[in-house]
Parts: structure tokens; C-alpha cells; sequence
């Protein structure tokens, strides 16, 4: 490889390096820093110094390990199979293509770039995985040769494709669809074509202990043995070795086809590079093109708020596919709840509904990040808008808390119509949905305006982005408390005074509770005027 390309990579690495640590000079993000770290620290004693036992044994782990591992790479090779190219960010397209350096070059650069930036995640990883292995050095090993094990499969497929062209790449699908189902067929052949006795576990158990599949899957096998090395040697260092042929193998291959990828890579990068930037500001709901449904007819002006909620709307009707997707997963774990407890006791039944689903939408409020969060890279254009902050704060999220509104509704009306008899306590749910809903968007945003980040974390095991989410959480234990603090007082005065109406009551609290949560949209107007767009927009 060209010298040039190596100090390229070194200045790649300073550069990731300086962007770790360049926050830790701010009293934020020092702050962040020290409780990540706290988090992380806490979280590796509780690694080394509780006994803990593995979900799996090392029987198990060859037997299933190689299944899992090569099915994992099909699913890869099929989610990438519509960008049949070698990806390069834009300012590598822009510098390095035209630069006289080779292809293959190009290739051992890239190749390099992704093994330096897989160190850090195979570290991670391998704090989580040593429970199943004998030794840190032979859980890192394992996983390092694994983890460049499947990131060359896909580049040798990707290039296999810009080789041979896309008509011929999708007859070469078919052919290993083909061969894969020949292989399946032989197995199933092999331990008999129906479950036996045992059910399908013990079909499944017999099909990977035939010899057809001990043949097919020996190169995979080589990994896992790797990982499961009780000395460093000579079983880590003779496992190491094979599992790196195995790479090797691919390397060559790589190497071996010289495909004109370039021109390829050239509009595949940028339409990747252009999906990535939509997840980074709207989420993993902008991971793929997608189109309005339906047309909206414009709001009213509302002083402002009414054409931000009008555009988020529109976003979040692109990706309605995917929210349908989670009303019914929300759907069915209410209903199962409520259909395990309901004959019990219907009030326990209606607590553990009601602590379920407030707990559910307050970890998945990330598939509804249609407000500030999701305008990250606009807000110095929404601060030239000429409305009030509060205004522009209430229109950034009413479309999160329509969405999760219409969310809880549909669930607690589909738990009602399997329910034996009316409950009237879903009613009372259903009214206080979009006050819970308001409530922790208007937390979540005004935590954003105060340390913005971006929907996804974008490296691994941040210590920052870690002490931000443990922060975010307690803001959000401390804000949804408080008003939950607030409604009780208010129903049981309310309560008392008017001679246990229990109607009356709950009234009172909703009406706490909605108060409470208005007096957050200032709060956030305040928030997003101290935004210093220069200074606190996130990387």
C-alpha cells in the first residue's frame, strides 16, 4: 500500500482520537465523561466480581455457533444486495479515486481503516462475551478474526457482484438460493424430512451433527474454537491460526478479483452516505427511501406551531409502514398482559397494563424522534423563523405526541375488545395517554436542547454518550415523578373534598398532570434560545 495511504491512516486515527477527546474540555462534557465513566466502571465490577452463569454452555456454542454465524452473513449479504459496491465516504470518493493510487490499493486501505475501527467494539464486546470463555486474550482473538470474518464475506460478494454485473449477479443469487436449498434438502434428508419424537429441537440438534453440515461448516468452526481456547497455546495460537486462514482465504479472494468497483462504489457511496445522514437526524426510521402515504392538508397557523407540526407530520407519514409495525408489537404485549392478569385481580391487571406501557413508550420514544431531536442539523434555521420559541417548541412536538397518542389508543381499544367485560379504567388510560405523552416528549426535548445529541450513537462504548443516556434517564425518572407527584396530590384533595368521587378525582389529576406539563413548553422555548448553534450542535 501506497505510503501516503498509511499516513492517511494515521491521521484518521488522530483525528477519531481528537474527537473523542475534544468535549472533555467543557464542564459538559466532563460531566457526561465522568458519569459514563462511573456507569462503565460500575458495570465491569459487576463482570469480575459477581458469579455469573453462561446461558450457554461450550457444547452448545459449537453447535449452534457456526448456524448462527453463517446465517447472520446470508441476512447481511441480502439486506446489502441492492448496493453492489464497496463503500467510500464522499471525501474519499472525491480525493482518493482520482489520486494515482491502484484499486487494490484503494482496497487495503479501506480493508485497513474498517480492522482499526473494530478494535474499540471488539474490546466492548469481549468484556461482554468473556463469560463464555476461558480466557480475555482468547475471547478478543475470537472475536477480532470472527468480526473481519464477516466483513469480508460481504466485500468479496459485493465485489463478486460489480465483477460480473448486476443481470449476472442476480442469476448467481438464484444459484446459491439453489444450492443452499440443495444443502438443506440433503440435511433434512439426512436426519429424516419430519421432527421426530423430540420435536423440531431435536431435529434441529441431529441436522447440524450430520456430516454433510460438519463439512459445510468446518471453516466456520474454526472461529469458535478460537473463542473457546482454554491455553494460549497451543490451542489459541493453533485455532487463531486456522480461523485466520480462513480470512486470508477471503483476503485473497478480494485481491484475486481486481473488480472495477470504482464506478460502482462511486453512486452507491452516495446514496448510502445520504441515508446515513437521514438516520443520523431522523433515526432508524429514515434507514430506507420512503414516500408520503397520504397528503396532509396544511394547519392551521396556530401563531407558528401549526406549519412545524404540518412538515413533521409529513416526515413521519414517509415512515407509516414502520409505525404500523409498532402499534401492532405495543398491541399484542398490552393484550397479552392484560389477558394473563385480567382474571386475577382486573385493578393489578390494570397497574402492571399501565406500568408496561408507560414503561414501553418511554424506551422507544427514539421511533418517534419527529421534533428537535430530529432537527438537529435545522435548528439555526428554525431560530430565523419569525414565531415565539414556546410556539415553535409546542409545534416541534405535537406530531411525537399525536403518534404515540394514536399508538395507545389503538392498543387499549383492541385489550378492551378481548376483554371479557368493560373496563372503565382503559378509559381513564385513554385519557391520560396524551398527557403522558406530552409530558415525556416535552422532557426529551428540552434534555436534547440541553445536551443535544444525535438519535444514534455513531461510536462504540462512548462514555459520553453513555453518562448522557444515564442523565436522560433520570431527567426523565425526576419529570415524569414530579408530575405524577403533583396529579396524586391533586386526586386525593380532590378526592376527599367532594366525598370519594372518584370521577371527580381523576379529573382533578389530569388536570395537575396537564398543567404540569404545559408549564414544561416555556421551559423549552427558554432552552432553545440559549442553543448556541456553533457551540452545542453535536458532531
Amino acid at each position: 500500500m501506497n505510503r501516503a495511504l498509511w499516513f492517511l491512516l494515521g491521521l484518521q486515527l488522530r483525528g477519531w482520537l481528537r474527537f473523542g477527546t475534544r468535549s472533555l474540555g467543557t464542564v459538559k462534557g466532563a460531566l457526561l465523561a465522568l458519569v459514563g465513566l462511573g456507569v462503565f466502571s460500575l458495570w465491569l465490577g459487576s463482570l469480575f466480581l459477581t458469579e455469573r452463569t453462561p446461558a450457554y454452555t461450550r457444547e452448545k456454542i459449537l453447535e449452534y455457533g457456526p448456524v448462527g454465524l453463517l446465517i447472520y452473513c446470508l441476512l447481511n449479504v441480502v439486506s446489502t444486495s441492492g448496493e453492489r459496491a464497496v463503500y467510500f465516504s464522499p471525501g474519499e470518493v472525491n480525493y482518493l479515486f482520482p489520486a494515482p493510487f491502484g484499486r487494490r490499493e484503494l482496497l487495503a486501505y479501506k480493508l485497513a481503516l474498517s480492522f482499526l475501527f473494530s478494535l474499540p467494539t471488539t474490546l466492548f464486546m469481549t468484556f461482554v462475551f468473556q463469560i463464555y470463555t476461558h480466557s480475555f486474550a482468547a475471547a478478543f482473538v475470537g472475536l477480532l478474526l470472527t468480526f473481519q470474518f464477516m466483513q469480508l464475506f460481504v466485500i468479496v460478494v459485493n465485489l463478486a457482484a460489480s465483477a460480473v454485473g448486476a443481470r449476472l449477479f442476480t442469476l448467481g443469487r438464484r444459484a446459491t438460493a439453489a444450492a443452499l436449498i440443495v444443502l438443506a434438502g440433503g440435511i433434512a434428508w439426512r436426519v429424516g424430512l419430519m421432527p421426530g419424537e423430540g420435536g423440531a429441537a431435536e431435529w434441529l440438534r441431529a441436522a447440524v451433527h450430520t456430516d454433510v453440515w460438519q463439512a459445510v461448516s468446518q471453516p466456520l468452526r474454526y472461529f469458535f474454537y478460537a473463542f473457546l481456547s482454554e491455553k494460549l497455546w497451543p490451542d489459541l495460537a493453533w485455532n487463531g491460526l486456522l480461523a485466520l486462514l480462513v480470512n486470508v482465504v477471503l483476503l485473497g479472494a478480494v485481491f484475486g478479483m481486481d473488480a472495477q468497483y470504482l464506478e460502482a462504489s462511486v453512486s452507491a457511496s452516495a446514496r448510502i452516505y445520504a441515508r446515513i445522514q437521514r438516520v443520523r437526524r431522523v433515526g432508524p426510521a429514515a434507514s430506507r427511501d420512503g414516500r408520503a402515504f397520504f397528503g396532509l392538508p396544511m394547519a392551521p397557523w396556530w401563531g407558528g406551531a401549526g406549519p412545524i407540526f404540518w412538515r413533521q407530520m409529513t416526515t413521519a407519514s414517509r415512515g407509516a409502514g414502520r409505525l404500523l409495525l409498532a402499534v401492532a408489537t405495543f398491541t399484542i404485549a398490552l393484550t397479552a398482559v392484560w389477558a394473563a392478569a385480567q382474571h386475577e385481580d382486573e385493578v393489578a391487571a390494570f397497574v402492571a397494563l399501565a406500568s408496561i406501557a408507560a414503561l414501553l413508550m418511554a424506551l422507544l420514544t427514539v421511533l418517534a424522534p419527529f421534533d428537535f431531536r430530529g432537527d438537529v442539523d435545522q435548528i439555526a434555521l428554525l431560530k430565523t423563523l419569525p414565531a415565539p420559541a414556546w410556539r415553535l417548541a409546542l409545534g416541534q412536538i405535537l406530531t411525537p405526541v399525536l403518534i404515540f397518542t394514536l399508538i395507545q389508543w389503538t392498543a387499549l381499544a383492541v385489550v378492551q375488545w378481548f376483554g371479557d367485560r368493560p373496563a372503565p379504567m382503559l378509559l381513564a388510560a385513554a385519557a391520560f395517554a396524551p398527557v403522558y405523552n406530552f409530558l415525556l416528549f416535552s422532557v426529551e426535548n428540552l434534555l436534547f436542547l440541553v445536551f443535544p445529541t444525535r438519535v444514534m450513537a455513531t461510536t462504540p462504548a462512548d462514555l459520553q454518550a453513555m453518562g448522557r443516556n444515564v442523565l436522560s434517564q433520570f431527567a426523565k425518572m425526576i419529570g415524569m415523578g414530579g408530575a405524577g407527584v403533583v396529579a396524586a396530590l391533586a386526586g386525593v384533595i380532590v378526592y376527599y373534598l367532594t366525598g370519594t368521587n372518584m370521577w371527580a378525582a381523576a379529573a382533578a389529576a389530569w388536570l395537575a398532570a396537564a398543567l404540569f406539563a404545559a408549564a414544561l413548553v416555556p421551559l423549552m422555548g427558554l432552552a432553545f434560545r440559549a442553543y448556541d448553534v456553533s457551540r452545542d450542535a453535536p458532531p
